[in-house]
């Protein structure tokens, strides 16, 4: 997936066999939670140009074709084995353009070219959101829109917040320990083979406040036209005794939130 370079990488190119069997489980959130969503918001018409910030290698690009053959659809991403596996998907596919880019720096594509932008779980991994952002109002058509799906930022955040079972009340519900501060964390992608004692890939995250990404998307003439806040799918199995509470938790605190964007100004 597309990831901001800085001085230790969020390219996801060390995680690249590992990712790419995850998306292949169809019990996974992109299956389950996200794609569904995600095809219904961005209601595709017909030879409409779309662009996927963070494409990895190519799950929701392929996914779309299967509905919509008469679409253009631009991908970039930061990881090169990644979009490696992208390539060869899509090597007969005349209506495909990747490039090995970075969100922040989209030259190739023209001005007001595209009729609508989504990322997956990307913005988050992005150093300067603001020249993204910048560079998304730069190409998308006047009134396109945007959809930027996050980890939620208020109940979903990097070694700062977890699930918490209460037996005296016996309810579960999520803690929170940081929420107001931007921070930067280092995140294992793989942190089973660290605890065998194996070399393991890292990468970064960021974490920021919902006005953080409200104040640039002002400040960029983007409007947020719609907030959607999507649940797990999962179910716990049963005779674990925290079963009902951990599926109550689940129904009630959203794991992933939905921005959708308008490019209402020039």
């Amino acid at each position: 997936m597309q990831r901001q370079s800085q001085n230790k990488t969020t390219s996801w190119s060390g995680v690249t066999e590992w990712y790419d069997d995850y998306l292949k489980d169809e019990d996974n959130y992109q299956h389950k939670v996200i794609l569904p969503n995600l095809l219904r918001l961005l209601n595709i018409k017909e030879k409409e140009v779309l662009l996927d910030l963070g494409c990895g290698q190519g799950f929701f690009i392929e996914k779309i074709f299967d509905k919509h053959m008469g679409v253009d659809i631009y991908g970039i991403d930061l990881s090169s084995k990644l979009l490696k596996i992208a390539e060869e998907k899509f090597s007969n596919n005349k209506n495909v353009f990747l490039k090995n880019a970075d969100a922040a720096k989209l030259s190739h594509i023209k001005d007001e070219s595209i009729d609508k932008v989504y990322s997956v779980l990307a913005l988050q991994n992005m150093a300067d959101v603001d020249s993204v952002i910048k560079e998304v109002k730069r190409v998308l058509k006047q009134n396109g829109k945007c959809l930027f799906i996050i980890n939620h930022p208020s109940f979903r955040i990097p070694k700062e917040s977890d699930w918490k079972f209460d037996s005296n009340i016996n309810k579960q519900g999520r803690i929170v320990f940081n929420y107001m501060t931007d921070k930067k964390y280092v995140i294992d992608l793989n942190p089973g083979l660290k605890a065998m004692g194996e070399k393991t890939e890292e990468t970064i995250s960021f974490h920021h406040p919902l006005q953080y990404f409200s104040k640039i998307f002002n400040k960029q003439g983007l409007a947020i036209s719609r907030i959607e806040e999507w649940i797990s799918h999962k179910k716990s199995e049963e005779g674990g005794g925290r079963q009902k509470a951990e599926d109550d938790a689940r129904k009630e605190i959203p794991m992933f939130m939905c921005l959708e964007l308008v490019n209402i100004a020039k």
